[in-house]
């Protein structure tokens, strides 16, 4: 990637903790940046496309979290993710409102987790209520630490939901 590039996507990124996405115009961005409309305009055809290139990138890194590599560094994958999206918190304040881009997310996680575990129900419902803890957690405005979120998503994907279910009639039963 260009220096250029980079410059515009930090650029971008900072002015999203400023302003609404639909608020920013191109403009702005390279004023920020310090570059012209050209050197925009060689990398990008408008915001949207900028928009779409970061969220490749970024979804990219998120995703990768779950590649096997991960698991031996030591801590949760879960840490990794909070950690992430707190470092990017201006771009995921802007993605997690948006319920189509979650949606992907939440696919594309699946797909990854489907990948690892080899069950679709798992898979299924371990994105979807992964990207819902993490959607909420930023919409708070990040009242925990990534720390604390990480471990509290943990401690959710390691619960087991069937303790205390009758599983024949599918209802809660009272521990004796």
């Amino acid at each position: 990637m260009s220096n250029a590039k980079e410059t515009i996507i930090e650029a971008f990124l900072q002015l999203l903790y400023e302003k609404k996405f639909e608020d920013l115009t191109v403009k702005q961005i390279i004023q920020k940046a310090g570059f012209s409309r050209s050197t925009f305009y060689l990398h990008f055809a408008d915001k949207y496309e900028l928009m779409e290139d970061v969220r490749w990138s970024l979804n990219g890194q998120f995703l990768s979290f779950y590649e096997t590599s991960f698991y031996q560094w030591g801590k949760p994958v879960t840490h990794y993710l909070c950690e992430h999206i707190f470092t990017y918190r201006s771009f995921y304040e802007v993605e997690f409102t948006d319920a189509k881009a979650a949606r992907q997310l939440s696919n594309k996680l699946a797909t990854r987790l489907m990948e690892a575990f080899h069950d679709q129900d798992y898979a299924i419902f371990a994105s979807f209520g992964t990207i819902g803890y993490l959607s909420f957690w930023v919409k708070s405005g990040f009242e925990m630490s990534p720390a604390e979120a990480a471990d509290k998503l943990l401690k959710i994907g390691l619960t087991d939901w069937t303790k205390g279910l009758d599983m024949d009639r599918g209802k809660m039963v009272e521990e004796p």
